[in-house]
């Protein structure tokens, strides 16, 4: 297990978590085959960032059964309510933890969120050029390892519209420790789906906001557009950003980063 982490009873789980900063809560998601730690280390004033492994990811354990996205969401749930934040916290997810996020406050469970901050959503439509997983789990932990290595992961990083030469040894550190300790990747047997994630969205009755790159190459534009059409007003589109915006070019993230929290989450101001 990485150090300086802690850990957090959620439900019969005991999820794994960072925490930094000082302030409002802000609980952060992560993607598929990645972990807390491929968040970068925000440090925006009046808030306290809470990083979490979900179940099976990173230092996290695996459940004995497969999971399913609900499983996610209630897990999610359970760690919320454990936290016991002084007032409701502002949730963000990546890729497929933005399918979590929005399923957890779906469900009712995720005991009033303030808000959702969804950065380059799964789950409104399929992946494109995503590897098939095999049947058989110690297979897939194998092809995670190859995969993880330099010369593959360096192959991926770029696909994900992020250049590796440009990140710091911690950061790919980081990138391949995520991707090799994806363990309910390795079993899950085919990508989550979530046919009413915008009409969730839609019907919401909480803040949201959405960031998109528009060079997002597992979601590309021109098939995601159309499937974001009745939440337009709350989705940016970021040019010539790919899937992982916070690690491709993290100064010129962090105007969109910033706005998104002012106008969902704006210190000083407690729900």
């Amino acid at each position: 297990m990485t150090k300086a982490a802690a850990r957090i009873m959620a439900g019969a789980l005991s999820l794994t978590y960072d925490r930094w900063g000082e302030g409002r809560p802000v609980v952060l998601v992560h993607g598929m085959g990645s972990w807390r730690r491929t968040w970068p280390r925000v440090a925006n004033p009046g808030y306290t960032f809470f990083a979490l492994d979900l179940p099976g990811f990173g230092d996290s354990p695996l459940p004995r059964h497969r999971q399913s996205l609900d499983d996610f969401g209630h897990a999610l749930a359970a760690a919320l309510a454990a936290w016991d934040f002084a007032e409701p916290p502002l949730v963000v997810g990546h890729s497929f933890g933005a399918m979590v996020i929005t399923r957890a406050a779906a469900l009712g469970l995720a005991g009033g969120v303030a808000g959702l901050l969804l950065v380059s959503p799964a789950g409104f439509v399929d992946p494109v050029g995503t590897m098939t997983p095999t049947p058989y789990y110690c297979l897939n932990r194998v092809l995670l390892d190859v995969t993880g290595s330099n010369l593959y992961g360096s192959r991926m990083v770029r696909a994900l519209g992020a250049d590796p030469d440009r990140m710091d040894r911690r950061t790919r550190q980081n990138l391949q420790y995520g991707w090799r300790h994806a363990r309910e990747m390795a079993r899950m047997g085919h990508f989550y789906q979530y046919p009413t994630m915008a009409a969730d969205l839609a019907g919401a009755g909480w803040p949201y906001q959405v960031l998109v790159g528009d060079r997002d190459s597992l979601f590309p534009r021109a098939t995601l557009e159309p499937a974001l059409a009745r939440l337009v007003p709350h989705v940016t589109w970021m040019p010539n950003f790919g899937h992982v915006p916070f690690l491709q070019d993290g100064p010129r993230f962090q105007p969109y980063w910033d706005r998104a929290l002012a106008a969902l989450y704006p210190t000083g101001s407690p729900a």
